[in-house]
């Protein structure tokens, strides 16, 4: 099991359950210094799992991430061995997220970081003339990614009155959500006033969003990223919120975490920047460890962890006698 500089309690307590259920745990910060056979692995989406860590433990059955994020492992490669990745996708964590995910988008409409600038400074109310506060009613939202979270946004913006839902994914589907319009990318940012993120990291995916893709995007839309940093190209973001061509933008994830003191997105204008994280509750939080200890006993008892990323490694895995 892996340790994190956030989620260390969590780990520690899963590892405690795990011990009272007569499995042995073995910590270590970097599980490749490990030695001895590994039967399955608990980690966070920021430690590494690499081909040459499975290529020493042809013996791994799976790995477990503690939260939704599988970005850190090659998950096709994975499959074809025959490892099984789950992750913590509860219905709490994909819930939570997706709460947090309108409320920065009515915090960047309604314009909360200039409003709280506002009263610190000591500046006048605006007049009504001056208002730049938008409604989320009557908005176009345009949600790139259309997993978990995106869906349950939809639901949760049911009767809300948002004119309009586009979705870019490459899993359209139409038959089962026909109010929303999936679309291509670049159409996606030139109509939405709100545009939220929702993608894992990956080869195709990494600067997805860059200045030639925020040039696209109307001068009073908002951008929000809670989904994992480097798809959103942060300079090009700065520039594009300082010269007014993007009204606002919520940012929850980053290339380089923590976020570093001189990044130019800390001083851009209606701009709200949280440290991964703006959607963990103590709902959420309560659901990853019976989540984790579920995964993994799954996993070493040569069953379907609950939350299984790759099921199509399941005959792989029966095929090597896993």
């Amino acid at each position: 099991m892996g340790t994190d500089r956030v989620l260390d309690e969590l780990l520690d307590e899963v590892a405690g359950e795990l011990e009272r259920r007569g499995h042995e745990v073995v910590r270590a910060a970097d599980p490749g210094a490990v030695t001895g056979p590994v039967d399955a692995l608990l980690v966070t989406s920021r430690t590494p799992v690499d081909p040459a860590f499975l290529d020493r433990h042809p013996e791994l059955r799976g790995v477990a991430f503690a939260s939704s994020g599988v970005n850190s492992i090659d998950v096709p490669d994975a499959t074809r061995r025959g490892v099984l990745v789950a992750n913590g996708a509860t219905p709490e964590n994909h819930g939570s997220m997706a709460e947090a995910t309108i409320m920065l988008a009515l915090a960047l409409r309604l314009r909360l970081p200039d409003r709280m600038a506002a009263l610190a400074s000591g500046r006048p109310r605006p007049r009504p003339a001056e208002l730049d506060s938008r409604s989320l009613r009557g908005a176009t939202l345009g949600l790139i990614g259309f997993g978990r979270i995106s869906r349950e946004v939809c639901l949760r913006l049911a009767g809300w009155g948002v004119a309009r839902i586009l979705c870019h994914t490459r899993s359209p589907r139409p038959e089962e959500w026909p109010e929303i319009e999936f679309c291509p990318l670049d159409r996606l940012l030139g109509e939405s006033d709100v545009v939220s993120v929702h993608l894992p990291l990956n080869a195709s995916t990494r600067g997805l969003i860059d200045a030639g893709r925020l040039a696209l995007m109307r001068p009073d839309a908002v951008l929000i990223n809670t989904s994992r940093g480097g798809i959103v190209d942060e300079d090009a973001l700065a520039g594009a919120l300082r010269r007014g061509t993007l009204g606002g933008a919520a940012i929850d994830t980053f290339a380089i975490e923590p976020l570093s003191a001189d990044s130019p997105l800390r001083t851009a204008p209606n701009t709200i920047l949280t440290d991964h994280i703006v959607g963990h509750t103590v709902e959420m939080y309560r659901s990853l460890v019976p989540a984790a200890v579920a995964n993994v006993e799954q996993i070493l008892s040569g069953g379907r962890p609950p939350f299984l990323v790759n099921p199509e490694a399941l005959n792989s895995a029966a095929a090597a006698g896993r």
